[in-house]
C-alpha cells in the first residue's frame, strides 16, 4: 500500500477542508466565505468600471489569449490527485533556506530586496514600493502551505513605511490579508489591477488611497510611472475565478525600467510589452510552481527561456520560488533552470538570497553565487 507522508496528509485534509468550506458556504447562502480574509466581491461603481474594460465579458475577466488547458488525457481529478498524493521529498529543502539580513528600513536608494516568492521592497528614484509582500501562508486555512524554514525571516513589523503597495493579483500567495491590513498605517497608497481594491477596502483601506488599473493604464507616484501590463493567468480567492484582474507592472523612473511579471504563463503579451518597453533594465520574471498539468498558469522552463529571448532585459531575477511548495518540482529546480539558461543564453542572472540587497545600478551590484546548490539543502533520491 502506498504510504502518504504526514505533510501530504495535511495538504489532502486542507483540500478537503476548503471544499467543505465551499459546500458549507453554498448551504448557508455564502456565509462561510464571507470571512474577512476571503476579501470582497466588486460592486457598484467599481464593478461598472470593470464591466467597461475590453478584457471583461460574460461576468469575468479574460486573458488576451485562451488559457492553455491541461493535457486532454488528464482529468481535473487526476491533476489534483497527482499534486495531493505526490510524495516527492525534494519539493522542500532539506535544511533552512539561507538568507540575507538587510534591515528593510535601511535599504539604500536605487536598491531592491527580495522578500521571497514574488515579494520585493524597491527604492527607485526617491519612491519606495512594496510588491506582493506575502509573508504568511499561501492558503486561507491555518497550517497549510506555510513558508519554508529560513524563507520566513521577515515579519509584518519588519516592513518599512512606503509610498506604494503594489499588488499583482488576488491569490493568497500574493495578496496576504494579514500583511496588507497591517500596512494600512505604513503605506500611503495602493496600486492594483481592476477589482482587487474591493479586498483592500474590506480590510480597512480608504477608497481614495487605492488606484486600480486596467492593462496598459498607468499612474504616477512622485517621479515614478507605474504601468499595468497583461499577464496570462487567472484570479480568485474562493471558488469563483476571474472576478478581479491580474497583471504585471513596469516601474519606470529616470530612464530606468523595472519589470515585474506577476504570475504568468507564455503568451503574445510579452511581445506587446517589448514593443512598449524596448529597454528593460531588470526583469523580475516568475520561475517556479509550474507543471505540465497546468501549462497555462505558470511559465514552464522552455517558455521561461523563450520569454527572456522576447523581452531581452539587461538582467533577470528569477522569482516565484524558494518560499512555498505549491507545485511538484524539486524546490531548487527553477533556480537551477534559470542558472543554466543564463549561461547558455548569455544574460546576467541576479540570484540573491531572500533578504539580500540588489543594487539597480550594475556598476554597484555585488556578485551572486548559486546558493541553492549547497548540498545541505538538496534532498537526494
Amino acid at each position: 500500500m502506498t504510504q502518504i507522508s504526514s505533510g501530504r496528509r495535511r495538504l489532502i485534509r486542507g483540500g478537503v477542508a476548503f471544499l467543505g468550506l465551499a459546500a458549507a458556504s453554498a448551504a448557508a447562502g455564502g456565509a462561510v466565505l464571507s470571512r474577512s480574509d476571503f476579501g470582497a466581491h466588486p460592486e457598484g461603481e467599481r464593478l461598472r468600471r470593470m464591466m467597461a474594460s475590453p478584457h471583461w465579458a460574460d461576468g469575468v475577466f479574460h486573458n488576451l489569449e485562451p488559457m492553455v488547458e491541461a493535457p486532454k488525457n488528464r482529468s481535473s481529478l487526476e491533476v489534483m490527485g497527482g499534486f495531493l498524493f505526490d510524495s516527492n521529498p525534494a519539493r522542500k529543502p532539506a535544511a533552512p533556506i539561507p538568507h540575507g539580513s538587510v534591515r528593510l528600513a535601511e535599504t539604500p536608494e536605487d536598491t531592491l530586496v527580495w522578500l521571497g516568492h514574488s515579494g520585493f521592497f524597491v527604492r527607485l528614484a526617491g519612491v519606495s514600493v512594496l510588491i506582493d509582500p506575502a509573508l504568511h501562508q499561501a492558503f486561507p486555512l491555518p497550517g497549510f502551505y506555510e513558508p519554508f524554514a529560513g524563507a520566513d525571516i521577515y515579519r509584518t513589523e519588519d516592513l518599512p513605511a512606503a509610498d506604494v503597495l503594489l499588488i499583482t493579483h488576488d491569490h493568497y500567495d500574493h495578496l496576504d490579508c494579514e500583511t496588507v491590513t497591517a500596512l494600512k498605517a505604513k503605506v500611503r497608497r495602493a496600486v492594483c489591477p481592476l477589482g482587487v481594491g474591493a479586498h483592500l477596502e474590506r480590510w480597512g483601506w480608504e477608497p481614495d488611497r487605492i488606484t486600480e488599473l486596467d492593462w496598459f493604464e498607468a499612474t504616477n507616484v512622485g517621479s515614478m510611472t507605474i504601468t499595468a501590463l497583461p499577464s496570462q493567468h487567472f484570479s480568485g480567492r474562493s471558488m469563483k475565478r476571474n472576478e478581479t484582474l491580474w497583471a504585471g507592472f513596469m516601474l519606470s523612473a529616470g530612464g530606468f525600467n523595472l519589470y515585474h511579471s506577476g504570475d504568468t504563463s507564455w503568451g503574445g503579451h510579452f511581445a506587446k510589452i517589448r514593443d512598449l518597453f524596448p529597454s528593460i533594465d531588470i526583469a523580475l520574471l516568475e520561475d517556479g510552481q509550474y507543471n505540465e498539468d497546468w501549462p497555462g498558469v505558470h511559465l514552464l522552463p522552455q517558455a521561461w527561456r523563450r520569454t527572456v529571448g522576447v523581452l531581452q532585459p539587461k538582467s533577470v531575477l528569477a522569482m516565484h520560488n524558494s518560499k512555498f511548495c505549491i507545485s511538484r518540482h524539486a524546490w531548487e529546480e527553477p533556480l537551477e533552470n534559470a542558472f543554466a539558461a543564463s549561461r547558455s543564453m548569455g544574460f546576467p542572472l541576479l540570484a540573491p538570497r531572500i533578504g539580500d540587497a540588489v543594487a539597480l545600478d550594475p556598476a554597484r551590484r555585488a556578485a551572486f553565487t548559486p546558493w541553492w546548490q549547497d548540498p545541505a539543502l538538496i534532498v537526494r533520491s
